[in-house]
């Protein structure tokens, strides 16, 4: 299960996993099915009714800690069982070709004096943390929510919105295309990558401002010590394959790779810091 709609980041990572998995021939097949709504909320939800089920899979990011600290839902993070995180993310924002902002401190600068209306994919996911830093260096940013990265770079285009935090994968064909110009990259060093790579970090441009998002698969609450190894076990056999490093490499990921109890701890440890920003 993934709680966004298809054609985002959550929904890439759930369909790539699932295919390496099913390359396995393990004797299991399996499927991706979207519940998206309420920013994630309706598909966490929905996964609470699958305790105990070891059947079940979940691939999450960032926003099943985030969600709860500023909505009333009936779950967190420590509702379901950790299994893998299998990467780690960031985000670029980006404006159409023709936009009067060429940076990301031209677009704080500006939002102080003037309405500046950015796109976000759910509000309290990995865009939602571009928005905070950004207002943490003084921006003042009205946020449209959508369902998906897909549909916030959709209106993006369609002039609805001034810009937008985008995964670098989502956003690389609009700016080969040259229908978008990268305003600055979320990430601690440029991306390497020709392309991503001209485009300048929010440090360089003097905003102290960086976004991490982690990606990893869950199994539902209350499983079994054994269905959770046996998960564990067969998420790193599907970690092997091409088709996932194909997608590290395609996508711009950072490779990672924390099991059991020690993505628990990560998870623990994370929470703490987006209860710094959202608590």
């Amino acid at each position: 299960m993934v709680a966004f709609a298809p054609g985002g980041g959550s929904d890439r990572s759930a369909r790539v996993i699932a295919q390496a998995l099913n390359e396995l021939e393990a004797g299991f097949d399996v499927n991706v099915e979207n519940k998206e709504g309420g920013s994630g909320a309706v598909g966490w939800s929905t996964f609470l009714s699958e305790e105990g089920n070891g059947n079940t899979l979940l691939v999450a990011e960032t926003a099943i800690n985030t969600l709860p600290k500023v909505y009333d839902v009936p779950f967190t993070y420590r509702s379901f069982t950790p299994l893998v995180m299998f990467a780690e993310d960031s985000r670029i924002v980006v404006a159409p070709k023709d936009s009067p902002y060429r940076t990301c401190a031209e677009l704080v600068e500006a939002s102080k004096n003037q309405r500046v209306v950015a796109g976000s994919s759910g509000r309290t996911g990995a865009d939602s943390l571009v928005v905070h830093e950004l207002t943490e260096e003084g921006a003042s940013i009205d946020v449209v929510p959508y369902g998906s990265t897909g549909e916030v770079l959709t209106a993006l285009l369609g002039g609805q919105i001034a810009a937008a935090p985008a995964s670098a994968a989502s956003a690389k064909p609009y700016l080969e295309s040259g229908d978008f110009i990268g305003l600055c990259t979320m990430t601690e060093k440029r991306y390497d990558d020709p392309l991503l790579g001209t485009v300048p970090t929010a440090k360089e441009q003097g905003l102290d401002a960086t976004v991490t998002i982690w990606r990893g698969v869950l199994g539902a609450g209350g499983i079994a010590d054994v269905q959770r190894d046996y998960w564990i076990a067969r998420i790193h056999e599907a970690m092997n394959s091409q088709t996932y490093r194909d997608y590290l490499a395609k996508d711009l990921l950072i490779p990672a790779n924390l099991s059991g109890a020690e993505f628990g701890a990560f998870l623990d440890r994370y929470d703490q810091r987006m209860q710094e920003i959202f608590g």
